[in-house]
């Protein structure tokens, strides 16, 4: 009897070690993290974000109230350009030609004040990065005009 005993025994603990330990499927968990995605992703109204309102002023010719000032004109960009072409009192110039245009050509009375007419259609980045040009050469007063005829 004591050797039908270790037998049992032995089985015993032979199937406590193969015991079968169960693994949850993450399939249908991510399928219900899917569908709950969706569901909010079309359930979800957006507000478009409120601008800033401006008044502008009519349209004037800026050369009658700042005759000293030193103009650049921003033409609209054509041919799939990015910017628009620029004209330092008349003459076209790139930004890596800008500040030494703007140090050499613009005299001490008319240096302080500089005058962008920018088109309707030319992107802010150009504009802004006039300006920064601009400062950087000396220039205290920025006046912004758009082109009204073309």
């Amino acid at each position: 009897m004591k050797h039908l005993g270790k037998t049992n025994s032995r089985l015993m603990t032979m199937r406590m070690q193969k015991r079968w330990v169960p693994k949850p499927n993450m399939a249908p968990m991510i399928d219900c993290v899917f569908l709950l995605l969706i569901f909010f992703m079309v359930s979800t109204t957006f507000t478009p974000m409120r601008g800033i309102r401006v008044q502008l002023p009519p349209p004037v010719d800026s050369m009658e109230h700042k005759p000293n000032s030193v103009v650049i004109r921003i033409d609209n960009p054509v041919n799939n350009n990015i910017f628009g072409t620029m004209l330092l009192d008349g003459k076209v110039v790139q930004f890596d030609e800008l500040f030494s245009f703007l140090l050499n050509t613009a005299s001490q009375e008319s240096k302080s004040s500089l005058t962008i007419q920018a088109g309707r259609d030319v992107i802010h980045d150009q504009v802004v990065q006039v300006m920064d040009i601009a400062k950087t050469a000396g220039m205290d007063n920025l006046v912004f005009a758009i082109v009204v005829r073309e």
